[in-house]
């Protein structure tokens, strides 16, 4: 199982003396969780987006009708829409 970017950023927190270290350390530490959240955000959607039964239902009937974002060539496009709306 892959930790999550709370988990590490707990774990930072813990393995160093949070409240002892240098503003400017902290900030780079809560930077990197952040990166990690949005890497971790991007693999999960891109695994959306290629899982096989996703639209169907148990009968393997669709599930949606076609939507604006179907033609969305890559996940990083459509969080980009999404984010701007």
């Amino acid at each position: 199982m892959k930790q999550t970017a709370v988990e590490w950023l707990v774990q930072e927190i813990v393995a160093n003396d949070w409240w002892y270290l240098p503003a400017s350390m902290k900030q780079d530490i809560v930077d990197q969780a952040l990166e990690m959240e949005k890497e971790q955000m991007i693999n999960f959607a891109e695994f959306v987006a290629t899982y096989p039964d996703k639209n169907q239902n148990y009968l393997g009937e669709m599930l949606h009708a076609k939507s604006k974002y179907d033609g969305a060539e890559r996940t990083v496009d459509l969080l980009e829409t999404f984010k701007s709306e």
